[in-house]
């Protein structure tokens, strides 16, 4: 594990980064004094790729402005997320998503796209890569969210949201210092500094590092753990009968969690350069039982992702272009594993592997005013090893495959080596003073999956000096990523000594995987009701087709692998679709008194719902309603300044949580639940108790509630607990200093 002192040279030695010409924003009011109107009309570039007021954008956006990071504390892009009514966020529920994401009533974090000023950082090939404090939320200008499909702007993934972080520029000169130590082994550092580069250009470094031992669990949900027997005599009661652990294991309760992220960014005239790395070392031992699993910290996954890009904007006649060259790769090292039930109880090893390779030209041509063209192309070149089994040791190089676990057979690695080429155009025409129209396509060519096309097409309407109305329908497709397609797992057994083999289960690959295709119609209404207050309204209809799911039991059975017998062989397939509807009502308020004295509220509800076909056959089609959401849910968070002191509780509540596990109630079938939940976090910030120095105090779970996030596979799953438990109460001090 790297030093402190290794992280403090990395972040020194960090020389240059980031973003794309149109994502080098600047502020137009100073946020502490922002107007409701002001926030209203921030300008923002993710939704058309071109700077725009947030209330011109033809998609329903949010943005998260560096002042509210400030205030309430976020500390991670989890955090973040936590707080908006459309995102049901889990933890702890699933060993490779131990954060994942339920967006419009579509679960998965694959579904959506990170950005860092308009580069993606999610995974280049979509494999599983943990949200957490890994991204650089402390060094945001302002966090944009985009909700809905965007493939037609974006490309393949695009499909529930994008979250687009923008970096503090030219506007932001100075230098930021933050620490803060919590509960239960609770540490995070974070600094930045920017400073302008000649008349126009700027530069950031920036870097966070988090540790977390995490509260003992065992102690908070004592009937879920039970002391945590088998750790204590090494006997588990696994679902295959008593277990003897390999070895000797601690009987502390021992998870802990680390993240950082390391940023530079250069912006030149018109170069701008980018270089963001970031790590994640989270458990895999949640939410297995304690009976089948060990909660000892030799159980983990450390995900790494390294980016580098540069891109050159500069007019050619009355065209902009702008040329971008990106590096990206993603590695899931090779000491990563499991130590459960599945792996008998002693430490197993796996590995993947992703790169890319990007070239994009994009170019703006503006006609008349009024009117925007936008096209461009890219090239993409792709490079991956997907998961594979459970491997007897770590591997030592991507050209010598390991052997799977309890046996001397080879685990080849499959490798993949793909291309894709994609062209995109946009025409962005008012039509009236009152009345603008978005139109926007995009095609690619996949060699592993061949060809998609996505059109887009917005419509926003001024139709009173306080009324906007947009009219939307999306496209989106979800690529079949490597770990989807060509992930394997399952293990042999032996009653010979080797000399033959035998399996109970196995999933194997399907390369012939398709894209799962998305369709959406939105309508959104922003009204003012005087200069406090604004409502927001918008109502969804999705249709999800070519469901990529885990298996299909029809299709399984029996078969060989690698020469032996295998009782029970599944994988991936296209099947299904899902209907999915709902919408979000908001409530702001925004309102100065003076100049030192502030209040900021936000209040919003969400329902999201819909039925699935084709999941179970004995299910009438489109009886069985979605799994893996709450239907309601809604959060209210304020913010307080009354001279040097800022309050800003948040509160964050969850109706019945359905999972994906189902039971037949009067003679009808429905999804089994979990309780709701009901959690509040304030946090209190001293302003300049020294010069430039702020001290702050965050407690989560205000109330010390005891809750459950959704693990998908409970009930169906015996190993697993039924609903992932949360962290209880926590406090956390720290201070922040800035240098202007």
């Amino acid at each position: 594990m790297k030093t402190k002192a290794g992280h403090a040279v990395a972040l020194g030695s960090l020389t240059l980064l980031v973003a794309h010409g149109a994502f080098a924003q600047t502020r137009p009011v100073d946020l502490t004094q922002a107007t409701l109107e002001e926030l209203m009309n921030l300008p923002i570039v993710t939704a058309s790729r071109i700077s725009e007021r947030l209330s011109d954008a033809p998609a329903r956006m949010h943005v998260v402005t560096e002042e509210q990071i400030r205030s309430r504390g976020y500390r991670s892009l989890t955090d973040v997320l936590k707080d908006l009514s459309d995102f049901k966020v889990d933890v702890a529920g699933d060993q490779d998503y131990p954060v994942e994401l339920t967006v419009q009533g579509l679960r998965g974090a694959n579904r959506v796209l990170v950005l860092l000023d308009g580069i993606r950082i999610s995974s280049p090939t979509n494999e599983p890569l943990p949200i957490v404090a890994n991204y650089p939320v402390h060094s945001a200008r302002q966090i944009e969210i985009l909700y809905g499909p965007a493939s037609a702007v974006y490309g393949a993934d695009a499909s529930s949201a994008i979250v687009n972080i923008i970096s503090k520029g030219a506007d932001d000169p100075g230098f930021s210092l933050e620490a803060s130590a919590g509960q239960d082994g609770l540490y995070n550092q974070s600094a930045s500094y920017a400073a302008r580069v000649g008349t126009s250009g700027s530069l950031l470094l920036a870097g966070q590092f988090l540790y977390d031992r995490q509260p003992d669990l065992s102690k908070v949900y004592p009937g879920d753990f039970q002391g945590l027997q088998g750790q204590r005599t090494g006997t588990f009661n696994t679902i295959f009968g008593p277990m003897q652990a390999a070895g000797a294991v601690s009987p502390d309760y021992d998870i802990p969690l680390s993240a950082h992220s390391l940023q530079a960014t250069l912006r030149l005239g018109g170069l701008q350069l980018s270089l963001f790395q970031n790590e994640s070392r989270m458990s895999t031992t949640p939410a297995y039982t304690p009976d089948n699993s060990i909660y000892n910290d030799a159980a983990f996954n450390r995900n790494s992702l390294l980016m580098a890009s540069g891109s050159y904007t500069r007019p050619i006649g009355s065209v902009t272009s702008t040329s971008t060259l990106t590096v990206i790769r993603h590695e899931l090292d090779p000491e990563s594993g499991y130590l459960n039930v599945y792996s008998n109880m002693k430490k197993s090893y796996k590995y993947a592997f992703g790169s890319m390779l990007k070239a994009e030209e994009q170019l703006i041509w503006t006609p008349r005013t009024g009117t925007t063209v936008t096209t461009g192309g890219t090239v993409e070149r792709f490079f991956a090893i997907p998961q594979g089994a459970d491997l007897n040791a770590p591997i030592e190089s991507r050209d010598r495959p390991g052997t799977i676990q309890d046996t001397d057979i080879t685990d080849d690695f499959v490798k993949l080596r793909y291309v894709n080429v994609g062209g995109y155009a946009q025409l962005q025409h008012k039509m009236t003073e009152h009345l603008t129209a978005t139109l926007s396509a995009r095609s690619d060519y996949n060699t592993r999956y061949g060809g998609t096309f996505k059109p887009r097409l917005g419509l926003v309407a001024r139709v009173a000096a306080d009324t906007t109305v947009k009219v939307l329908y999306g496209t989106a497709y979800l690529a079949p990523s490597p770990y989807q397609a060509y992930g394997h797992f399952g293990s042999f057994y032996s009653t010979d000594g080797g000399e033959t083999y035998a399996s109970e289960f196995w999933h194997l690959p399907n390369p012939d995987l398709k894209p799962q295709k998305k369709q959406s119609v939105e309508v959104n209404l922003l009204q003012g009701l005087g200069e406090y207050v604004g409502i927001s309204a918008s109502s969804f209809y999705s249709r999800v087709t070519d469901r990529i799911q885990e298996s299909d039991p029809d299709r399984a059975g029996p078969g060989l692998y690698k020469g032996w017998p295998v009782a029970y062989i599944e994988f991936p397939v296209n099947e299904g679709n899902d209907t999915i509807y709902g919408g979000t009502l908001g409530l702001d308020f925004v309102k100065a008194v003076g100049s030192d004295r502030r209040v900021e509220a936000r209040a919003a509800v969400t329902l999201a719902d819909g039925h699935v076909s084709h999941e179970d056959p004995d299910v009438p089609t489109g009886v069985l309603p979605v799994g893996g959401l709450a239907p309601v849910r809604w959060n209210l968070s304020v913010d307080l300044r009354h001279g040097r002191w800022v309050l800003a509780p948040r509160l964050s509540a969850s109706g019945r949580q359905r999972l994906r596990a189902t039971e037949t109630v009067g003679g009808t079938v429905a999804r089994k639940t979990l309780d709701g939940y009901a959690t509040a976090d304030v946090n209190i910030r001293r302003i300049d108790v020294f010069k430039e120095l702020d001290l702050f105090v965050l407690v989560e779970n205000l109330f010390d509630a005891r809750y459950r996030n959704i693990n998908m596979r409970a009930y169906s799953n015996p190993e697993e607990l039924i609903g992932a438990p949360q962290n209880p109460r926590r406090l956390t001090i720290g201070f922040q200093y800035e240098l202007p």
